[in-house]
């Protein structure tokens, strides 16, 4: 499977993270592309394309290294524990996973943040995996 679809699959498949979420035509709100649509209804995740994809080889091996941003956004209703409570899950279901890349070894699966990123009617948060992938 290709990168996005290996990252929506690890977030959708984790019960305690989708109990968070809202839902959209029946799945959940798990976006891949950006924005996401207008209809959608908080909290949601959107994790669309690549910050930076660069190369990275090695003397006997072709690789690259992937930063990819998930942005996590809830109600602001007055509190963001809740948007916090997604981030932080997010960044556990990301670190030191090793995702299933056609094609690829994951070598680094690191997570950080999650770091501010509120809107005026919506709080957000930031959660940005790192990856180093080998292809095999």
């Amino acid at each position: 499977m290709n990168l996005t679809a290996a990252i929506h699959a690890r977030l959708v498949g984790d019960v305690t993270l989708t109990a968070l979420l809202s839902e959209y035509l029946g799945e959940p709100a798990v976006f891949t592309s950006d924005p996401a649509p207008g209809n959608a209804v908080l909290p949601y995740l959107v994790s669309a394309g690549q910050v930076t994809d660069r190369a990275f080889d090695t003397k006997n091996s072709r690789g690259r290294q992937v930063w990819r941003d998930v942005r996590c956004y809830a109600p602001a209703s007055g509190s963001a524990a809740l948007v916090e409570t997604i981030a932080e899950r997010v960044r556990v279901l990301l670190h030191r996973y090793a995702m299933e890349v056609d094609g690829h070894e994951t070598w680094v699966s690191e997570a950080s943040g999650p770091t501010g990123a509120d809107e005026k009617d919506a709080y957000g948060r930031i959660v940005s995996l790192r990856l180093m992938l080998v292809e095999v």
